[in-house]
């Protein structure tokens, strides 16, 4: 694509991707921003690029630039699970007392799945964050998650039926 080529396409699409943008982050500015970062990823490739898969690539790109804006905005609070564990509930609270047989239930399971698990509920952590921290795929992942899920279905049933 010659640069005039792409300078015509990228002011074409530049109303469509911004409301792309604005609609994922929800702010024009860091909407704009997104689409600038995106523009310069196109403008880098743009000798590989042909006319009819410039929209299609160009809006995926605005996408996962608004998504990857929106992921660094998010704010991260550490648990100490440590202290969790150590923290005494009253007894008369039937849903403290669900809590104690959950977090029960939970550190019976073999260690990797007991973390995942408190990774992604306690910790808050999205499965691509799990994955970075502990080197898993996303398939290994979902089968130690959907193990875990299985795991603690039981214990709970066999919980009631005692």
């Amino acid at each position: 694509m010659t640069t005039e080529e792409f300078k015509r396409n990228i002011l074409r699409l530049q109303p469509r991707l911004q409301r792309t943008a604005e609609g994922i982050v929800g702010d024009p500015d860091s909407a704009a921003d997104a689409v600038q970062e995106a523009v310069i990823t196109l403008w880098e490739q743009r000798a590989t690029i042909s006319e009819p898969d410039m929209e299609r690539l160009s809006l995926t790109i605005v996408k996962r630039r608004s998504i990857d804006m929106l992921r660094r905005q998010k704010p991260t609070v550490s648990i100490d699970t440590e202290r969790l564990m150590l923290l005494e509930v009253p007894s008369e609270d039937p849903l403290d007392e669900r809590y104690r047989l959950a977090r029960k239930l939970v550190d019976q399971l073999p260690e990797r799945q007991r973390n995942a698990i408190l990774m992604k509920y306690e910790e808050g952590m999205s499965n691509k964050e799990i994955e970075q921290a502990t080197g898993m795929s996303s398939s290994h992942l979902y089968t130690t998650l959907s193990r875990a899920y299985k795991a603690l279905r039981n214990a709970i049933n066999q919980n009631k039926e005692e």
